[in-house]
């Protein structure tokens, strides 16, 4: 038993019970930082013949410990001081709350959540197009003037005057009948489907790799990710308590001599990865390695998560038939209207099946029983005839120029300093220094010089030696690349100036 407790005298007889009493002294040696976070107390065995109580008794204080929030149990481990615990009685309560009801006893009782830096850097970059003077570099959103607003206005309307219950109604948990069938025939064109009882719609594509992910993997299980890859991806895959292994992107793809080097020593149950414009480096995976990552697929028994978020956005060469047409059990495909419409419907889809269908229907349910109605009557009555295809005809060519506005900033601006993938399609290209700096000084910098990016650690699913930037010009008009591209190369000469500057400094 730890010294801090053992110095305790039980009082017995009195009107306080034992248990409130060891109760109350554990609390405050906590409060007073003699129990620090992360101590481990002892055994429930151990207080009650030290303390000379019964073992019940001893079970009861930790129960009523963790009920305040001072402690948590692991099982097998033992009862530990959780890392951030209740204020003490008396504390001075919140600004603005009368009485003692602080918000501050729910730091003691909610899971510990470290931020990470990917996290930060993310959510960095998903405020930075809706706030301040930067220049956006770092955001994947569609730009808002090629999305089909009017149009989209102008068929809410039309539906609620035809159909007012569409705004109320629960639908079925796959989707809106209507829809799944449009997706099917769209999904026989592009080969991700054959039937509308392989589409599951979504919340968009995060719901629906977050499901996929969920629906395969556990704690323990092994994963497989390229990297840099989508970083909401990579949060779902970890969030499962799998493990998950990053594999190499190049101008060709995820690289599957990479894969058969991890398939040698580990038995993985997903590979998870973008085939067409992958995010951020814009490649495809090359017909080759595609070819031997199905053939494996198939004899080593794991499934394939093929993001095509990014697929249709494609302005060199024809578009590329989904890996899913040549295995279907094999290959879980997920896709979205939100790069094309626009992210603010929240329409995406899954195409899946066998089991693993059955399963993601159930925590579709478990989720949220099914995806907004109104969204859905919406996709489904905007995908009808050739408006899509018409939209993308529109969108495309701009999106191409932008890419090539950024191209040519880049080569102005860092052809000396940085090598790029020249994307087929997609918002974003992948940018890496020659010479390595601190990715987080950089950002800092370019941040007070007026642009921003997303650092590559963001997106990666393991520490990497190089500086690596995803750009993107979907928000952002060709004459603000450049500009973008010229603050951004005034930023790294900045931190490369200091960094020279210290270096002599410490040497003086």
């Amino acid at each position: 038993m730890s010294h801090k407790l053992k110095v305790f005298d039980v009082q017995r007889g009195g009107e306080i019970s034992i248990t409130q009493q060891l109760v109350t002294h554990v609390a405050a040696l906590i409060d007073s930082g003699e129990l620090a976070p992360g101590e481990r107390l002892p055994a429930t065995r151990t207080l009650a013949a030290d303390a000379g109580i019964n073992h019940l008794t001893a079970v009861r204080v930790y129960r009523r410990l963790a009920e305040l929030g001072y402690v948590t149990a692991a099982v097998g481990r033992g009862t530990f001081v959780r890392q951030r615990v209740p204020a003490p009685a008396g504390a001075d309560p919140a600004p603005g709350r009368a009485g003692s009801d602080s918000d501050d006893w729910q730091l003691g009782m909610l899971a510990v959540r470290p931020g990470s830096y990917a996290d930060e850097m993310l959510r960095d970059s998903l405020h930075a197009p809706l706030a301040g003077d930067a220049i956006a570099l770092g955001s994947g959103y569609p730009d808002p003037k090629l999305c089909p607003s009017a149009e989209l206005a102008a068929l809410i309307t039309e539906i609620t005057r035809e159909n007012p219950r569409a705004i109320t109604d629960y639908l079925r948990v796959e989707g809106l009948p209507e829809l799944r069938e449009r997706l099917a025939e769209l999904g026989r064109e592009a080969g991700y489907a054959t039937s509308a009882d392989e589409i599951l719609v979504t919340t968009g594509a995060r719901q629906a790799i977050d499901l996929v992910a969920r629906a395969v993997l556990g704690p323990g299980d092994v994963a497989v990710v390229e990297s840099p890859t989508f970083a909401g991806a990579l949060a779902s895959l970890q969030a499962t308590g799998a493990r998950v292994l990053p594999l190499p992107v190049d101008a060709d793809g995820v690289d599957i001599d990479a894969l058969e080097r991890i398939l040698a020593r580990h038995e993985i149950k997903l590979v998870a990865l973008q085939e067409a414009c992958q995010n951020p480096t814009g490649a495809d995976l090359s017909p080759a390695r595609r070819a031997r990552l199905l053939e494996l697929a198939r004899t080593r028994g794991f499934f394939v998560l093929d993001d095509g978020v990014y697929a249709t956005l494609r302005f060199d060469g024809a578009p590329l038939q989904r890996m899913r047409a040549e295995a279907p059990s094999h290959v879980i495909y997920v896709d979205s209207l939100s790069k094309t419409i626009g992210g603010g419907l929240r329409i995406g889809w899954i195409a899946a099946s066998g089991p693993v269908f059955a399963r993601l229907v159930q925590l579709k349910i478990d989720s949220d029983i099914h995806t907004s109605a109104l969204p859905q009557y919406l996709a489904a009555r905007y995908l009808r005839g050739d408006r899509h295809q018409t939209l993308l005809s529109k969108a495309l060519p701009v999106y191409r120029a932008r890419r090539d506005a950024l191209v040519a900033a880049l080569e102005r601006h860092l052809a000396h300093d940085a090598t790029w993938i020249v994307p087929a399609g997609g918002n974003h290209i992948w940018v890496t220094l020659r010479d390595p700096i601190d990715e987080r000084a950089l950002y800092v910098e370019a941040l007070r010089a007026g642009t921003a990016f997303l650092p590559g650690g963001a997106v990666m699913a393991e520490k990497s030696s190089r500086t690596s930037m995803r750009l993107s010009f979907g928000l952002v008009e060709p004459q603000l690349l450049d500009e973008g591209v010229r603050r951004l190369a005034v930023a790294l000469r900045e931190v490369r100036r200091r960094r020279r500057a210290g270096s002599t400094g410490a040497l003086s």
